[in-house]
């Protein structure tokens, strides 16, 4: 893979992680502002809706950081972009 295009997929795996990132916070706030009651019984629950999708979204944010991770020594791995004199 040429380096323009490491970029360019790095960027794009920045841009999802940024996204996951703040949907996550948002749903940590979300389940600290539910009730003992919501989180036992509710969509926060151990099998709630929004347990699930927040575990779906940690993982694919593991996922996503994995492939950032080795791009980026793909990256280094193939030195600096030749300069033009």
């Amino acid at each position: 893979m040429a380096n323009d295009r490491i970029d360019s997929a790095l960027a794009d795996l920045e841009r999802e992680r940024d996204t996951l990132e703040a949907e996550i916070e948002t749903m940590i706030g979300d389940m600290a502002a539910a009730s003992d009651a919501q989180r036992r019984s509710g969509e926060w629950a151990e099998d709630g809706a929004a347990t699930r999708r927040y575990l779906e979204l940690t993982e694919r944010l593991g996922e996503v950081e994995q492939s950032i991770i080795d791009l980026t020594r793909r990256r280094g791995a193939s030195g600096p972009a030749p300069s033009v004199h």
